[in-house]
């Protein structure tokens, strides 16, 4: 989704190159900052199970608001952006909960007798991590060149 999200910004909500890149910035910036929240409401809280479900629930629906918001049938101008914003705020919220808790959460499994098997599991998570978002980097542009929707 960030691959594109510059773009959707300038040709789907028509903001300009300043407002469009301090968005983007915002966006990566909070989330950058949310995991700092998402790992104080693990460790005080919910618990790290609890918090990776509930907030993978809010990052879900800031997805299908996000979406909504793209829909050229739904609404205005005013409407898209309100739902845009909406939606990358419940994203980065949602990715605030998930980032701190999953990679930890997976380690909790592994026993001191096993921390061979754990430095593998952390390896292999993080490859798969870094590799998935290398290949989405190169796919979602592609899809953008190739996929056609409402005509356009």
């Amino acid at each position: 989704m960030k691959a594109v999200l510059i773009l959707y910004f300038l040709y789907f909500l028509h903001w300009n190159e300043d407002t469009s890149t301090s968005i983007y910035h915002a966006f990566s910036s909070l989330c950058y900052f949310t995991p700092i929240l998402g790992a104080a409401i693990a460790d005080s809280w919910l618990g790290k199970f609890k918090t990776i479900i509930y907030l993978s629930l809010v990052y879900v629906l800031g997805h299908v608001i996000k979406s909504l918001g793209a829909l050229p049938i739904l609404g205005g101008q005013v409407v898209h952006t309100v739902l845009s914003l909406i939606g990358l705020s419940l994203i980065a919220l949602g990715t605030g909960g998930i980032k701190p808790c999953v990679a930890a959460f997976g380690g909790d499994q592994f026993e001191e007798k096993h921390a061979e098997e754990r430095t593998r599991y952390f390896s292999v998570f993080y490859l798969s991590i870094n590799a998935g978002s290398l290949i989405s980097t190169f796919i979602t542009p592609m899809l953008r060149g190739d996929v056609q929707c409402f005509g356009e």
